[in-house]
């Protein structure tokens, strides 16, 4: 018995066959504008939700969520995920807690404090301005992030195959920009 795809189902294979030939030839850049295009339609989704689905839509607040993405998350974590298994290779129970703990203690605060203030500067928001919403939100972001990221990062840095782990945590950091965007009034 054969299986026949449907044209909808045949241009999904080759959607997803174009996607990962690109991760393998142009990582960095593809899992860069991944990231942008990820962030950039979670921005459009809070706006909505926020605002209204007739209100207009803020562009300079998308292009922020995605230059973001692209220029900052994108390549920060590709080199970082490979850095980590460098760091620490290994399976094993302890060597997985160890990447935890490297990520959730010493790469998440200075990470999310880039972010943060990489939006607001895109933004167009004064460094200063950028530096006020730091010292207003960024304790209470962080220990968000670490209730929420925590069990995330376990299962991206420990369980998905490395070249897919940016994809991962873009695909989760859709519902963590909603919460960024509307926590920042974007």
């Amino acid at each position: 018995m054969s299986v026949h795809l449907s044209k909808k189902d045949a241009f999904h294979k080759r959607l997803l066959a174009e996607y990962l030939r690109l991760l393998r030839t142009y990582p960095i850049i593809t899992k860069s504008l991944t990231s942008g295009a990820i962030s950039s339609v979670s921005n459009i989704v809070a706006q909505k939700l926020s605002g209204g689905w007739k209100a207009p839509i803020a562009w300079r607040n998308i292009g922020a969520f995605a230059a973001t993405g692209i220029f900052y998350t994108g390549p920060i974590t590709h080199y970082f995920y490979r850095w980590l298994e460098a760091l620490v290779p290994g399976k094993d129970k302890v060597s997985q807690i160890l990447k935890l703990i490297v990520d959730r203690l010493f790469i998440a605060p200075p990470f999310l404090l880039g972010y943060l203030y990489c939006i607001r500067r895109f933004e167009g928001k004064s460094h200063q301005t950028a530096v006020e919403f730091l010292k207003q939100a960024y304790w209470t972001v962080l220990k968000l992030n670490w209730k929420v990221w925590t069990i995330v990062q376990y299962v991206n840095i420990n369980y998905v195959p490395l070249q897919y782990r940016v994809l991962f945590a873009s695909s989760v950091a859709f519902i963590w920009s909603l919460y960024i965007a509307v926590l920042s009034g974007t």
